[in-house]
C-alpha cells in the first residue's frame, strides 16, 4: 500500500513537472525604447519568406516558426508586411513596452499573402495567441534587430516600398480600415 501511494505521488509529480511550460524570457527594451516582436507561428506558405518593414526600412524576413524582435523608438510607426500583397499596421508605441504582431499567411494567387495581426489583450483569442508566441520564443529561432545596429540591411526593393507607403497614405485618405496597434496592446512579460 505504501509503495503504491509513493509510486502515485512520484508519478503525478513527474507528469506535472513535464506538463509545465518552459520559462521563457522576452527581450526587454532598452531605456526609452519599445520592442515589437514580429512572429510567424503558422507553417502555411512555408516556402515563402515575408518581408517586414518600418515605413520604407527593412526590419527583416520571416519564415514559418521564426520571429524578429525589433527595438525602436516609441511613438508612431507604419509597419508593413510584404509578400504577394502588402498589409499595414499603424502603431502608436509606448516606451518600455513589448508588442507582438503575428504575420499570418493567407492563400494567394501566386504565393502566400500576408496579414499582420497584433496581439490584443481584449481579444477572446488572446491567451491562445500568447501561448503560441511563448512556444515560438522557447524554440529560440529569431533575432533582435534595431535600426541603430551596425548590421547593414539589404533593402532591395525600395521603389516597391515607396509605392507601398503611397498606397498606405491613399488608404488613410479614403478612411479604409487599417489595422491599429495601440499603446495599451502591450504584452506583459
Amino acid at each position: 500500500m505504501i509503495r503504491y501511494l509513493l509510486f502515485t505521488i512520484l508519478l503525478s509529480f513527474a507528469i506535472t513537472s513535464y506538463a509545465q511550460e518552459p520559462q521563457v524570457e522576452m527581450i526587454q527594451p532598452a531605456e526609452g525604447k519599445s520592442i515589437v516582436y514580429f512572429i510567424r507561428t503558422s507553417s502555411v506558405g512555408s516556402l515563402i519568406s515575408f518581408s517586414i518593414y518600418d515605413g520604407e526600412e527593412l526590419i527583416g524576413k520571416l519564415k514559418p516558426g521564426q520571429f524578429v524582435a525589433y527595438e525602436c523608438d516609441p511613438g508612431s510607426h507604419v509597419f508593413i508586411g510584404k509578400s504577394e500583397n502588402a498589409d499595414y499596421v499603424e502603431a502608436n508605441l509606448e516606451a518600455g513596452r513589448i508588442y507582438v504582431v503575428d504575420a499570418q499567411a493567407k492563400m494567394g494567387a501566386l504565393k502566400a499573402r500576408i496579414k499582420l495581426a497584433p496581439l490584443d489583450k481584449n481579444s477572446k483569442k488572446y491567451e491562445k495567441e500568447k501561448e503560441k508566441f511563448m512556444k515560438l520564443l522557447a524554440k529560440n529561432k529569431g533575432e533582435k534587430v534595431s535600426m541603430e545596429s551596425d548590421t547593414p540591411v539589404n533593402n532591395e526593393d525600395s521603389d516597391s516600398m515607396g509605392k507601398a507607403m503611397k498606397k498606405f497614405q491613399e488608404k488613410k485618405e479614403k478612411n479604409d480600415k487599417i489595422t491599429q496597434l495601440t499603446a495599451d496592446m502591450h504584452v506583459e512579460a
